[in-house]
């Protein structure tokens, strides 16, 4: 199977992170589908943004789950763009998807679990699953107790086992909380590990692959999706490799 490449919070090479605008462009260059992060606002919203903290891309002080979902889109990132809620960013997938005739991946990111959000892992499926396939998405998280919680949801559901550290035989460690797919950090991916999650036959959908030798290794390598920045370079590293 060829290398899917998944857009990182959309083209976030070239356009402001997170928003619709940025989703669209990674779709329009070719990408086979998009990362996302959310958050759940203080009336329980499902909201597109990756950092706690509104600071570095509205401006305004104070944590995403302080504010409600109007209040919310009274703000603005980077002094220009909306923020989005998961149904918009989901709706605007889909009209892609029908207009191109392209079957496309959802990666899900949840910055917490409902340790901290209540009923998060609920919410975020619900609205997932009214609009999309269970298999066009593919819910990953730091917070491996969430993981854990979607697959007591519905055991069908893809789940990416985010890590940041080198694990050791981390296929030992995804196959103990059930996870579908491994997301390492691509720098902790080395020829071992790689030979590991083959012979386990574990796939690996690998973030964040800006550099384009180490995406040509992976995909060279038979990597099962790299999300990136840099969509336009990574899709056309990928035509590189098939030639």
């Amino acid at each position: 199977m060829e290398t899917l490449i998944i857009g990182h919070r959309g083209f976030n090479g070239e356009y402001v992170e997170n928003t619709r605008e940025s989703f669209l462009k990674a779709l329009e260059l070719g990408a086979d589908g998009i990362e996302l992060d959310v958050h759940l606002s203080k009336d329980g919203e499902v909201i597109v943004f990756h950092d706690f903290d509104l600071k570095r891309m509205t401006g305004e002080n104070g944590y995403v789950f302080q504010y409600t979902l109007a209040e919310l889109k009274e703000m603005k990132i980077l002094d220009k763009h909306e923020i989005p809620t998961l149904e918009e960013v989901i709706d605007d997938l889909i009209a892609y998807k029908k207009q191109n005739n392209k079957k496309l991946y959802l990666n899900v990111e949840f910055k917490a679990g409902s340790q901290m959000y209540e009923g998060v892992e609920e919410r975020v499926m619900k609205i997932c699953y009214e609009r999309l396939a269970v298999e066009e998405v593919i819910f990953s998280s730091f917070d491996h107790q969430a993981l854990v919680k979607i697959k007591e949801l519905d055991e069908r559901a893809l789940t990416g086992v985010l890590t940041a550290a080198a694990l050791v035989n981390p296929w030992n460690y995804v196959d103990s909380i059930k996870g579908d797919y491994y997301h390492p950090n691509c720098m902790t991916l080395t020829p071992m590990v790689l030979e590991g999650m083959f012979k386990n036959r574990l796939p690996i959908n690998t973030y964040t692959v800006n550099d384009p030798k180490i995406g040509k290794q992976l995909i060279e390598a038979g990597i099962h999706m790299v999300i990136t920045d840099e969509v336009k370079l990574m899709l056309q590293v990928r035509k590189e490799c098939s030639l």
